[in-house]
């Protein structure tokens, strides 16, 4: 490829990719210019975060890979991770990465090319043929070019996964906050008339925290609001979300899960936050008052479902305070 094409091709592939936010809309996006730029069967973007990955790909490679359980044991992944250099074989069966290519594919010439940010490799990209002694230098180095385009746009690519998780997140507690509910609520709906499926949600008031705060102070305030989030999650399952409604206020939305299971949920969370003991005086401790509310069967709306929630929720609130 000459230097007119390259410069040519780099600034097609910036203004196709560079004008999506979201890694997977930008690897998917390259994925399928690569192809188009160099001459190979397949491609694939091996995405890295912390122990993580995650695989991007189209064509041949997400067919027949994808069952394939990436991880960085994986010998060109590893060698790479370790040594930050590329890897180019035309010849696999007599390469050392031989024993590292799954059974139910067939390549003779592979490419792997590593995307650094910041000096660290935190992707991969994999280019591949049935082809012996498919791919050149000039191929290796205009790959090398691509992944340095990639690194860029995928820096502002992970400022806005930045932004956006700020957006939505509860930053003292890292719950998902009151206009993410809002959202999330309007889609559990959806879904579940679509399946005909139902959904729970408990909304959580803190007992006496205004009391704590004030004898403690706001550091203190803020300290137990963490601690009584985290101790939510540990009594949620995996597809349960926490939400901060606002204040000493949480909202924990439970998919597929009936009234009966909500209540059954709810008196756990309250015996968990009892058994935290945290007391303001000695006639006065934290203590957690739940409301529950169900979709189809409380309210058919995002609004009327925390309505029924939250009156629930002082309900029970108003019944410890005249049983003290």
């Amino acid at each position: 490829m000459k230097n007119r094409e390259i410069t040519s091709s780099l600034l097609l592939l910036h203004r196709k990719v560079s004008k999506y936010l979201k890694k997977q809309e930008v690897f998917r996006k390259l994925v399928r210019i690569i192809r188009s730029l160099v001459r190979c069967d397949d491609c694939a973007i091996i995405f890295i975060e912390g122990k993580d990955i995650s695989v991007v790909a189209d064509g041949i490679f997400k067919k027949e890979m994808s069952s394939t359980e990436w991880s960085q044991s994986i010998k060109p992944v590893r060698y790479i991770l370790k040594t930050g250099k590329s890897i180019i074989t035309g010849d696999i069966a007599k390469s050392k990465f031989k024993p590292c290519l799954p059974v139910n594919r067939s390549i003779n010439s592979l490419l792997y090319v590593p995307v650094k940010i910041n000096g660290k490799v935190s992707g991969i990209i994999q280019i591949d043929s049935r082809k012996k002694n498919a791919f050149t230098e000039d191929d290796l180095n205009f790959t090398r070019l691509i992944s340095s385009e990639l690194s860029s746009i995928l820096e502002r690519s992970i400022l806005y996964s930045k932004v956006e998780e700020l957006s939505i997140k509860d930053q003292l507690t890292g719950c998902f906050n009151y206009r993410s509910l809002y959202f999330d609520l309007k889609k559990e709906i959806e879904r579940c008339r679509r399946y005909k499926k139902n959904f729970s949600v408990i909304m959580m008031d803190i007992d006496n925290f205004k009391k704590y705060n004030d004898t403690f102070g706001h550091q203190k305030g803020d300290k137990l609001l963490k601690k009584v989030a985290e101790a939510i999650r540990q009594k949620c399952r995996k597809s349960d979300i926490l939400y901060r409604y606002g204040g000493d206020e949480f909202v924990l939305l439970l998919p597929e899960t009936s009234g009966e299971g909500a209540g059954i949920c709810a008196g756990r969370i309250e015996k968990t936050i009892d058994s935290m003991n945290r007391k303001i005086d000695k006639n006065t401790k934290i203590t957690i008052s739940t409301g529950t509310a169900s979709f189809p069967e409380d309210a058919s709306s995002p609004v009327y479902l925390m309505r029924v929630a939250d009156k629930a929720m002082y309900g029970n609130k108003l019944n410890k305070k005249n049983a003290a």
